[in-house]
């Protein structure tokens, strides 16, 4: 299997679905172990941003500006995959002035 990936932007980071990781994807059903729990997390917690397509979760939104606006970043879709799939989702927030904190720099 190549690489796949979806990524996108949010206001503050960005959210990466590995899809080589995804069981839905890579047992293609529809009917996964995990029960597209990024999917019900986005629902229940977030804007809807995903949505199921082709057994994959994928963008429900298309406009790049939209998805930042429409996400919250609730971090949902990431804890619910990491609890019930493969934590194939990782979010990526840069959290600015860490690295002088962890080297003592800055208090």
């Amino acid at each position: 299997m190549t690489e796949e990936k979806l990524e996108f932007e949010t206001r503050t980071g960005k959210v990466v679905i590995d899809y080589n990781r995804c069981e839905p994807v890579v047992k293609n059903t529809s009917n996964p172990s995990c029960g597209f729990a990024c999917v019900k997390a986005c629902r229940l917690y977030g804007r809807n941003i995903l949505k199921i397509e082709g057994n994959r979760p994928v963008l429900a939104v298309s406009d790049p500006e939209e998805i930042k606006r429409l996400d919250n970043e609730c971090l949902g879709c990431e804890y619910e995959c990491m609890f019930h799939g493969t934590g194939c989702i990782k979010i990526e927030l840069p959290l600015s002035g860490l690295q002088e904190i962890a080297k003592g720099g800055r208090q």
